[in-house]
Parts: C-alpha cells; sequence; structure tokens
C-alpha cells in the first residue's frame, strides 16, 4: 500500500539529489553540517516545490485537467515551479498571487510571465480567502472540471509526499540516526510534514527542526502540519499517528515579515556563495540557515543536516539589499 501511494508521481524533477558535508566557518568547527542539495531538483522548476508537484500533477493528469490554479506572493516560488511543471506536461497555468501588479517584473514573477501564466492580482485581505477564490474561478470556467486546484505551497497530504520520499532518498546516502537534527525552512508546512512522515517510516529519531520564515505563528503551522499526518494515518502510511510534541517549529527569524530579507538572512546570502560556491535566497534558505546556525549552536548540535529548498531566482528581485 506505502508503496503504491509513494509511486502515484510522475518524474519532473532530477533526482536523487546530492547531499555533501558543508565547509563553512564559522561554523565547520563546531558541527559537522551537511546539506540535501534541493536547490538542484531542475532549473526552471527548481526548488522543493517540484517534488510536491510529482505527485499533484500526476493526480492532474489522471483527471485529465489542462489547467492547473494556484497561489502564492509576488515572488512564490511555488507558483514559478507550478508554471514551469504546467506547461512541460502541456497544461495552462492559473496563478492567484498576493500584491499589486508591479511596474517591472524581476525574479520568479519574469519566469512565470516567460511562461505565459494567466495572473490575477489579489489583496492580502482577499488572500485570506485564496481557497475560495480559486473554486470560484474554477466554478466560473467553461469546463470546471478540466481545472486542477493546488492549495499554497502545494502543501497537502498529495503533494507533502514528495518529502517522504525524499527521506528515504536521504537514507540510502547517510546515516540519518547519525545526525542530531535535520533543518528546512517552514513557508506553508507541507514539506516538514512529509520530512516528518519519512523519518517515521524510516524508523529513525532524527529531530526535525522546521525554522519559521514567515510571520505566521508556529502552532498554527504545527496543527497544519499534525493535520496532514493524520491523513496519512487515515491512508495507512503511517502506523500510528503523530504526536504534536512530535513537531518542533521555531519563531524568531522572520524578520519584518514573510518575503521581507532579514539583515542577517542576507549577510549569508554573499558569504556562503563565496566560501562554498552555494546560493540561497532572500526569503526561504537564508532565513533558515540563520535560524540553524544560532539554534544548533543553543542546542549544543554535534552534527546536522540542513534542507536546500531552493528559491534562487527570488535573489534576482532583491538586488538593492545586496548592494549590487
Amino acid at each position: 500500500m506505502v508503496k503504491d501511494i509513494l509511486n502515484e508521481r510522475i518524474q519532473l524533477a532530477y533526482l536523487p539529489t546530492p547531499l555533501e558535508r558543508l565547509v563553512y566557518e564559522p561554523i565547520s568547527s563546531k558541527i559537522e553540517l551537511w546539506m540535501k542539495r534541493d536547490e538542484l531538483t531542475e532549473f526552471v522548476g527548481g526548488g522543493n516545490k517540484i517534488r510536491k508537484l510529482e505527485y499533484l500533477l500526476y493526480q492532474a493528469r489522471q483527471k485529465g485537467a489542462d489547467t492547473v490554479v494556484t497561489c502564492g506572493g509576488i515572488q512564490s516560488n511555488h507558483c514559478r515551479a507550478t508554471a514551469f511543471a504546467a506547461r512541460k506536461l502541456g497544461m495552462r497555468p492559473v496563478l492567484f498571487l498576493r500584491g499589486s501588479k508591479p511596474d517591472k517584473f524581476q525574479g520568479n514573477l519574469f519566469i512565470d510571465k516567460l511562461l505565459d501564466c494567466e495572473i490575477h492580482w489579489i489583496s492580502t485581505a482577499e488572500y485570506a480567502d485564496r481557497d475560495s477564490i480559486m473554486e470560484n474561478y474554477k466554478k466560473e470556467t467553461q469546463n470546471p472540471e478540466n481545472v486542477y486546484i493546488i492549495p499554497e505551497g502545494g502543501s497537502n497530504a498529495r503533494g507533502s509526499l514528495g518529502y517522504v520520499r525524499c527521506v528515504q532518498e536521504m537514507a540510502e546516502q547517510i546515516n540519518l540516526d547519525s545526525l542530531d537534527a535535520i533543518f528546512c525552512a517552514v513557508g506553508s508546512g507541507g514539506t516538514y510534514a512529509g520530512l516528518l512522515t519519512g523519518l517515521k517510516l524510516c524508523k529513525s529519531n532524527t529531530k526535525l527542526i522546521g525554522i519559521n520564515v514567515t510571520l505566521t505563528d508556529s502552532h498554527e503551522f504545527s496543527a497544519k502540519v499534525k493535520k496532514i499526518c493524520d491523513q496519512y494515518y487515515e491512508m495507512s502510511l503511517l502506523d500510528e499517528t503523530i504526536n504534536s510534541d512530535e513537531i518542533t517549529i521555531v519563531d524568531g527569524y522572520c524578520g519584518e515579515a514573510y518575503a521581507v530579507p532579514t539583515k542577517a538572512g542576507m549577510a549569508y546570502i554573499k558569504d556562503f556563495l563565496l566560501k562554498t560556491g552555494i546560493l540561497l535566497d532572500p526569503v526561504y534558505t537564508s532565513k533558515a540557515f540563520d535560524g540553524m546556525m544560532k539554534e544548533s549552536e543553543k542546542r549544543n548540535l554535534k552534527k546536522g543536516l540542513f534542507l536546500h529548498t531552493g528559491g534562487g531566482f527570488g535573489n534576482f528581485a532583491y538586488p538593492s539589499l545586496l548592494e549590487i
């Protein structure tokens, strides 16, 4: 049963992605740090979202969809990856983006335009009702049965299967129980839910620490993660439910707001690229990396793994913040 569910996907990413040891001061002298390079899953569609899309768009194809609708911020990595994958599979991408149409199309939004997405601009207040807005769009189309809706971040039980499978991939690359912790950014909760479920299936006791990169309270994300994990139990993917106290999502590293880079995060982007040749992004991985560095020291961790979830195109929307 588990094998069948995890095989219900269409191959979009180039897998397995590398897992490599980092040599980066000042942390290398304090902790043995490894990185799962999921920014390398693809180029235009790269990052963590494409693993989720393998499962979501498999279902879209099964339903005969020719249009894919999703939502996110102006610089949404998820929307860019969804638009790419939809076009690759011959589907039409429709995006509901939070904010106003800018004068210049940069970063992920530039790719969205290259992919000829149908874009609808909605306010922050409207975005709170995004699921209903997308459902109404579907109902009002000529052929609603051909429209497939993907939630924010692809973060539902089907999409999160991509990161259940990712843990199985990592288990073939490193001894998971040799790690004190695995770190990832949390922006919508699906990646974390998949990782946590994957660790359970691998019977690993390694701690999973999510770094909240939004102003949404971590308790809200924990509830969403719990809901997805409960669905996995109902699907018989998990033999037992996951308790809320097994979910660790840490606040305090978002800064002023979601999608607003932090000073510490931006400093890491440049320094990390110069010293390792690896590019972080301004919205997710730079904030999560800052959180990982500080939480590792607080918790006196000796060996950890950081999941690089991609987002490199986002840097092209914030050139002034890097003083370039």
